[in-house]
């Protein structure tokens, strides 16, 4: 397929061709939902903890009289009358879910695909901030016609100091290295902007079909 190549100004450049088997999936709703649920998952943490009974240490003394005190009847201070612990309550625990390699390219092959078709992926030739100003990314975004929440998708050797420093003081602007995306960050964002060093290395990465291995009969 062919997609426009933009300069920052939003000027087309040219025409330049895209890996249909990265850019044009079908999109498969169970698929991406079971991917996207694993990665929300993996991201918590499980240190949630509370005290149960067996982990209340207290004197066995009895705290007041049987009888006469006009209150409850209390053994002693680990009673469950007095709410020491927590019946079931959460422990430190893995959330951690396994993707399968396959899986998850081929989701975010899907991800990438939809964003194509719903025309919210833009392609430029390379993203040049000589230094740290906001200001001078905020005119790229404008000039873009940018919507707020948009990721810029770059090369590991495009990324600098000044790239990172200046999308930081934008909330709305995200900065990932294009091999290390994943599929809920790519439909979470409204906009993507991809150079293209980053195309190319998407395609490398997550578009590389592996080749059916010829077997030989042998007699």
């Amino acid at each position: 397929m062919q997609v426009e190549l933009k300069s920052i100004k939003g000027d087309v450049l040219k025409k330049i061709s895209a890996s249909d088997h990265v850019w044009k999936q079908p999109f498969n709703d169970a698929l991406v939902h079971q991917v996207i649920v694993a990665l929300l998952s993996n991201k918590r943490q499980g240190t949630s903890n509370t005290l149960r009974r067996r982990d209340a240490s207290y004197s066995t003394a009895k705290l007041r009289n049987q009888k006469g005190a006009g209150r409850a009847r209390v053994g002693s201070r680990s009673s469950h009358v007095l709410g020491n612990s927590v019946a079931h309550g959460p422990h430190p625990r893995s959330y951690k879910k396994k993707i399968l390699k396959k899986v998850k390219k081929a989701s975010i092959r899907m991800a990438l695909s939809e964003k194509m078709r719903e025309g919210t992926v833009t392609v430029i030739n390379n993203i040049d901030i000589k230094n740290i100003s906001t200001k001078n990314l905020n005119v790229m975004i404008n000039d873009l016609k940018l919507p707020k929440k948009s990721s810029v998708l770059l090369e590991k050797s495009e990324i600098n100091e000044n790239i990172l420093k200046s999308s930081s003081n934008i909330p709305e602007v995200k900065t990932i290295q294009a091999d290390l995306i994943n599929t809920y960050d790519v439909l979470n964002s409204n906009h993507l902007v991809i150079t293209e060093q980053g195309l190319n290395r998407i395609e490398e990465v997550w578009g590389n079909q592996k080749k059916a291995k010829k077997w030989k009969l042998i007699l």
